[in-house]
């Protein structure tokens, strides 16, 4: 359903986030890869799930910093801003969790296999 509002809600988000988090302005409407819905009681403090979307987004090397301060990034539960290669994603072993968990195994597909005809469903 391109250029639905189903379309149009996941991309007007990435948009901001990317621009708030990290300051980052998307023009174009970057593929939709990955589809996450996680509904668990307790998921996290203060939630009963998780809906996210993923979008491959292609830019230049550059030193995140978006619009939010860093009291605003703490409450969304950011603490740092990092660029990961894939080989660091596979071999994390500190204390802080992906979404997915299994990113490494979703990003190898990503990488070798390109972006899918439709985005993948994806578990915790």
């Amino acid at each position: 359903m391109e250029g639905s509002s189903r379309t149009r809600r996941p991309l007007a988000a990435l948009r901001r986030e990317l621009r708030e988090e990290v300051g980052l302005a998307v023009r174009s409407d970057p593929p939709h890869v990955w589809h996450q819905e996680v509904v668990a009681p307790r998921h996290a403090a203060g939630y009963d799930g998780v809906i996210n979307d993923y979008f491959l987004v292609r830019t230049a090397r550059f030193n995140p910093r978006g619009t939010l301060s860093d009291d605003e990034l703490a409450a969304e539960n950011i603490s740092s801003l990092k660029w990961w290669h894939p080989r660091e994603v596979a071999s994390y072993d500190g204390p802080d969790l992906f979404s997915p968990r299994d990113l490494a195994t979703a990003l190898t597909a990503l990488i070798t296999s390109g972006v899918p005809a439709k985005p993948l469903l994806l578990g915790l």
